[in-house]
């Protein structure tokens, strides 16, 4: 194979975006937006601009898909932290606290996404990716809702709506608040929240 057919090849093209978007990801974080230009992205890699603009013709294209990234990958991580042999009530208690800032990688990630929440304030198209995902996310906790529910645990009356909102703002809380003052949201006090909070809607419900 040439030189030349080798760098048109899907295995180096999908390298090439990863390392723009791990690029992008590492820059938002140390500087916020107003530091992420294709210019920047393309020194940070040493990449012309050229070849970044190949691949991402502008810099919303990029943060579309550093938000399709951020929550493709957190809904991975809560569907797959749930252990199915498991009672319902610790399943969703599982879901949940996988979406907490209780690791490195989660924090991380909670960093950027208040950083991008902030973005969605000025672009519809962002705004709408964002809705998207948490319509998805609101939709996912509905179905660990019936779970409860057809256990027994969470009232066959019980308003799944308002209770998957309560879940989220709390989530959306905890998370916003370790990212902007990370010593107010230590781990035992996420877990405690979180455990209270589902006690709450059980207890409610009973």
């Amino acid at each position: 194979m040439s030189a030349k057919s080798k760098e048109g090849s899907p295995d180096v093209q999908s390298e090439r975006r990863e390392t723009i978007i791990h690029a992008a990801w590492q820059i938002v974080a140390a500087g916020g937006l107003s530091a992420l230009t294709i210019r920047s992205i393309a020194s940070e890699i040493g990449f012309t601009t050229g070849i970044v603009m190949h691949h991402f013709a502008t810099k919303e294209e990029i943060l579309e898909e550093m938000i399709a990234r951020l929550y493709d990958g957190l809904r991975e991580v809560y569907l797959g932290s749930r252990n199915p042999k498991a009672e319902p009530r610790k399943q969703m208690e599982q879901m949940l606290l996988s979406c907490l800032p209780l690791t490195p990688s989660t924090a991380f990630g909670w960093r950027l996404a208040v950083v991008l929440q902030g973005e969605a304030l000025r672009s519809p198209a962002i705004s709408q990716l964002h809705q998207k995902y948490y319509k998805r996310f609101d939709e996912d906790l509905k179905l660990g809702l019936r779970m409860l529910q057809s256990e027994g645990l969470l009232s066959m009356d019980a308003d799944l709506g308002l209770t998957a909102a309560r879940l989220t703002a709390l989530i959306d809380g905890i998370g916003t608040n370790h990212a902007l003052r990370p010593r107010s949201m230590p781990a035992k006090l996420q877990r405690q929240l979180l455990s209270s909070e589902l006690d709450q809607i059980l207890i409610a419900s009973s």
